[in-house]
């Protein structure tokens, strides 16, 4: 389904639906706020920046934004826009985490640290998620984009592994009921195999 230029796959609708009817303490909808809020961050500082989205696409595996091919960001600004997206949610987490604590309601310490957890896990250095994409262009604006692309597939390779061979032995010495960290694993390596590209976010 197309709307302008946001796209949204059937896979995000089946995943959106299915997580809302499980959902029984409400999550859903702060974490899909939480995930918009990085969006926005990414796309305020794209065209502050300079640079042009040209399709929002919505799937199963996140969010991407696709980049115009005639307005490149060079290395230093594609860093930056990269770090914009957790940077809203580390602001967001610390803010509410206040709020909270001033007595603003509990809830605002669950939009807290579903923040802080998006942040974190997008500046793991993969190279389809925010942390890859800024130290790619950061080793790119140091030395070169080659060294930049080997060292975010080096680490990719070796989170991947990891994650596979701590989810299996967790899923064997749990025998058979923890295989959450598996699953991630395995998605984070199917998601390894489409091999992204630099100008989508």
């Amino acid at each position: 389904m197309t709307l302008g230029r946001v796209e949204v796959g059937g896979g995000f609708l089946l995943c959106a639906a299915l997580l809302y009817y499980l959902d029984g303490e409400g999550i859903v909808l702060w974490a899909l706020m939480s995930c918009a809020l990085h969006e926005l961050g990414h796309l305020a500082a794209i065209r502050l920046l300079g640079g042009r989205v040209v399709k929002l696409r919505l799937t199963c595996a996140g969010a991407e934004l696709r980049l115009s091919a005639a307005r490149p960001l060079p290395p230093g600004r594609m860093m930056a826009a990269a770090l914009a997206g957790p940077a809203v949610n580390l602001a967001l987490a610390v803010g509410t985490a206040r709020l909270a604590r001033l007595g603003f309601g509990e809830r605002l310490y669950l939009f807290a640290g579903l923040n802080l957890g998006l942040a974190c896990f997008n500046l793991l250095p993969v190279q389809w998620l925010d942390g890859g994409r800024a130290l790619a262009a950061g080793l790119t604006l140091l030395w070169s984009e080659r060294l930049g692309k080997q060292v975010v597939a080096a680490c990719t390779a070796a989170l991947v592994a990891a994650l596979l061979a701590v989810g299996a032995l967790l899923l064997w010495e749990s025998e058979g009921r923890n295989f959450t960290l598996l699953i991630a694993g395995l998605w984070m390596a199917g998601m390894a195999g489409r091999a992204k590209r630099a100008e989508i976010f």
